[in-house]
C-alpha cells in the first residue's frame, strides 16, 4: 500500500487495507530518563537516534508528527506500516477503552483478543522505548479509514501549532521515512522508484529550472539598478526571499534559450504553459500569455514600495466599492419585484417625494470626491 507524502491525499480506503497499519505515540515528558524534556532540539536528536537504529530497519514506511503539549512537553505520533497483520479480529472497545476526564481509561483494558503479532510489537516497544529513554508509549492497529488517519495526525499538528514556543520557529513538525512500495524489498533487490512527485534533487530538471528562473530574475533586476547577491539578498528581499520569488514565478513567463540543454528547456516550457493556463483560468485575455514577462519584473514585485502599496490599496478599495454597489442594486431590484401593491391602495396613497436613484447618487458622490 502506498503511503503518499501528503496527508491530504491519504484517501479513503476500506479497513481491510489497514491490517498492517499501526498508530504509535511515544512521550518524552511522562517517564524515562528524559522526563519533562522541553528542548525540541534535544528531543529531535534523541528521536532521530531511536528511528535510525530501530524504526527504520523494522518498519516499512511511515509518517511522524511532533506535538508540543500545553505544559511544554513533547510527544511523537507515528503512523507506520508493520510487516505482519497486527489487526486480526481484535476487539477495539475491550483493548482500548475510552478515557475519562482525568485522561485515564474508564475501565481495565482486556487484551485477550489481540493476536500474537500485536503482542510481539508491544513487547518490542516496552523494551526499546525504555532503552532510548522514552516514557509512556502506546501502539494500536488502524481502526478506520485513511481519512480518519489524516484527521488523527492533523489534530496533533494543530495542537503543536497552538502551543509552539518562540524557540520552535522553523522547527520541522512532520517527517516521512521508509520505502514506499507495496511489497517489501528482497535481499539484493534494487529499491523501487517512489511515486511521481515524491523524489527531489537539486540536479533534476525542475530544480535546475528554478535556479535558471532565479538567475534570469536577478539579471533583469541588475539591469534595472538593483544588484542582488548571496550576501545582500536577505537584506533586500527579506528572510523569506525564496518563498516570495517562487510565488512571483507562478505569474511570470521566462525565456527559453539556446544556452540551455534539452531537459532544462522542457522544464521551463512546462512552467510557461502552467502560467498561461492559470492566466486563462483567471479570466485573462487569450491574446496575452501571462501577467508579466520576465523583462517586466521590477523590485516592486518582490518588495513593494510605498507607492506600489498605495496603488494596490486603491485598486482593492475600488473593487470593494464596485462589489458593494452591485450587491445593493441587486437587492433593490429584488425588493421592487417582490413588492405588490393593491390598485385601491395605489389610488388612495398619498403622493410622496421620489427618492433619488442609484445612478444620481453615484454621480453626486463622484462629483463630491
Amino acid at each position: 500500500m502506498y503511503f503518499p507524502g501528503r496527508l491530504r491525499i491519504i484517501g479513503h480506503q476500506p479497513t481491510s487495507k489497514f491490517h498492517n497499519f499501526a498508530l504509535i505515540s511515544v512521550s518524552l515528558d511522562a517517564g524515562g530518563k528524559f522526563r519533562n524534556l522541553r528542548d525540541r532540539t534535544e528531543a529531535q536528536r534523541r528521536f532521530h537516534s531511536f528511528m535510525t537504529n530501530e524504526l527504520y530497519p523494522r518498519y516499512q514506511c511511515g509518517v511522524v508528527v511532533t506535538e508540543r503539549h500545553q505544559n511544554g512537553g513533547l510527544h511523537f505520533h507515528l503512523a507506520m506500516v508493520v510487516r505482519d497483520d497486527i489487526r486480526g479480529q481484535i476487539d477495539f472497545a475491550a483493548c482500548f477503552p475510552p478515557k475519562g476526564p482525568d485522561g485515564k481509561p474508564i475501565r481495565q483494558p482486556d487484551y485477550r483478543t489481540a493476536n500474537a503479532a500485536l503482542k510481539k510489537e508491544w513487547a518490542y516497544l516496552r523494551r526499546i522505548c525504555k532503552r532510548y529513554g522514552f516514557g509512556r508509549h502506546q501502539l494500536q492497529p488502524m481502526k478506520e479509514t485513511g481519512e480518519a488517519l489524516g484527521c488523527y495526525l492533523g489534530k496533533y499538528l494543530a495542537k503543536d501549532w497552538e502551543h509552539r514556543l518562540p524557540e520552535d520557529k522553523g522547527a520541522r513538525c512532520i517527517r516521512y521515512f521508509g520505502h514506499w512500495s507495496k511489497t517489501s524489498r528482497q535481499l539484493g533487490q534494487r529499491r523501487e522508484a517512489r511515486p511521481h512527485g515524491h523524489s527531489f534533487g537539486w540536479t533534476k530538471p525542475r530544480a535546475r529550472a528554478w535556479r535558471e528562473m532565479v538567475k534570469q530574475t536577478v539579471t533583469v533586476l541588475a539591469y534595472k539598478g538593483t544588484r542582488l547577491t548571496e550576501a545582500n539578498i536577505k537584506d533586500v528581499l527579506g528572510p523569506r526571499w525564496a518563498w516570495k520569488i517562487t510565488r512571483l514565478f507562478q505569474a511570470v513567463r521566462f525565456v527559453v534559450g539556446e544556452w540551455q540543454d534539452a531537459e532544462l528547456r522542457i522544464a521551463i516550457n512546462e512552467h510557461n504553459q502552467g502560467v498561461r493556463r492559470r492566466w486563462l483560468e483567471g479570466g485573462g485575455n487569450p491574446a496575452h500569455e501571462c501577467w508579466w514577462d520576465i523583462t517586466e519584473v521590477t523590485l516592486d514585485h518582490l518588495r513593494p514600495s510605498l507607492q506600489w502599496q498605495k496603488q494596490m490599496a486603491e485598486l482593492q478599495l475600488a473593487k470593494e466599492c464596485e462589489a458593494e454597489i452591485q450587491r445593493r442594486l441587486k437587492s433593490r431590484r429584488a425588493g421592487k419585484s417582490s413588492r405588490r401593491v393593491a390598485p385601491s391602495a395605489r389610488t388612495n396613497a398619498m403622493p410622496t417625494e421620489a427618492s433619488p436613484s442609484w445612478a444620481s447618487w453615484i454621480e453626486l458622490t463622484s462629483k463630491e470626491d
